[in-house]
């Protein structure tokens, strides 16, 4: 099976809003008027007024994500927020039919699991990037690369935030962009909606999470390097993490130096030298929209990453 692209988004279609995760008590209205001043209707989920931990049982959000990924009246599907819950219907969903209907689905955070689920089974390209509870006045710049990137518009991310780190060269070449939250990632490692293990040497693998303490990032990233991932992997893709500083008496968590050590460690000599590089992602930093389960191209000397249009 193929990758496909998300149907091209463009004024006067409707955008579906849903909690794919947890309840929510976000603004709606505020919501609906970001998305009508860039020229879209909204449809919205019931789980949006749903009440309680998750937003329904896993029965029902299962049934509502798969109504709004195919036959609801809308062209996307934009999750309100993150919080918890995905993963207990992941087995519910008809992924078949999700890439038959091609609509683009946005979401961070908890949707992680969503992302990696539709990536493997769909073979669509998903989004992560800002939700319904980034759409405010003051996130307008993170609003319109969101928008930018939905309407299928060319994007060069730049500069990115820190120098890369590992190969060095004028063309780092292409990869295909998978991943999302840290700790959603080293909960399904092992499970069937990780990465297939036959894709890991063509993966960059994105990663981002906010704060975790050292001790516990250390343990992913232990995860990570025992299951033979980093060693295979051509490039890791590092979001913006906040509170990596340990107590006052250990050294700060530097993340991507200690990933690139492992990537390299027993690394097949045939593979590509590894490399780190860094984008951001929100927590106070501009949250740059990434296409997961898109082949991106990094480039070295110029520190950016080359973000086509992929939607059709």
């Amino acid at each position: 099976m193929n990758w496909i692209e998300p149907k091209r988004l463009a004024s006067g279609m409707t955008i579906g809003i849903m909690a794919p995760a947890s309840a929510s008590d976000e603004d709606l209205h505020k919501i609906e008027e970001i998305c009508a001043s860039k020229g879209y209707k909204v449809f919205w989920g019931d789980s949006v007024h749903r009440k309680g931990l998750y937003g329904g049982t896993p029965e029902e959000q299962a049934t509502e994500f798969q109504y709004m990924m195919t036959t609801a009246p809308c062209d996307a599907v934009l999750a309100l927020r993150g919080g918890y819950g995905t993963m207990r219907y992941l087995e519910q969903l008809d992924y078949n039919a999700i890439r038959k209907y091609r609509k683009a689905f946005i979401g961070y955070s908890d949707c992680t699991a969503l992302h990696m689920a539709i990536n493997r089974y769909s073979q669509l390209i998903t989004y992560h990037g800002p939700m319904g509870v980034d759409f405010k006045p003051e996130r307008k710049a993170d609003i319109d690369a969101l928008f930018n990137t939905l309407e299928g518009k060319l994007q060069v991310i730049e500069p990115l935030p820190e120098p890369p780190r590992g190969a060095i060269g004028t063309d780092l070449g292409d990869g295909v962009l998978r991943g999302g939250n840290m700790t959603m990632l080293s909960m399904i490692l092992g499970t069937p909606y990780f990465l297939e293990d036959e894709s890991w040497e063509d993966t960059l693998l994105f990663i981002e999470d906010v704060g975790e303490a050292p001790y516990k990032l250390d343990r992913m990233l232990q995860q990570f390097r025992l299951s033979g991932l980093l060693s295979r992997i051509k490039g890791l893709v590092i979001g913006t993490f906040t509170n990596c500083e340990g107590d006052e008496d250990e050294v700060d968590y530097d993340l991507g130096y200690e990933a690139l050590r492992y990537m390299e460690e027993n690394r097949n000599s045939e593979l590509p030298e590894p490399f780190v590089c860094y984008v951001p992602t929100g927590h106070g930093s501009p949250h740059q929209t990434l296409p997961l389960g898109a082949t991106i191209s990094f480039r070295y000397i110029s520190n950016t990453i080359i973000v086509h249009p992929y939607t059709k």
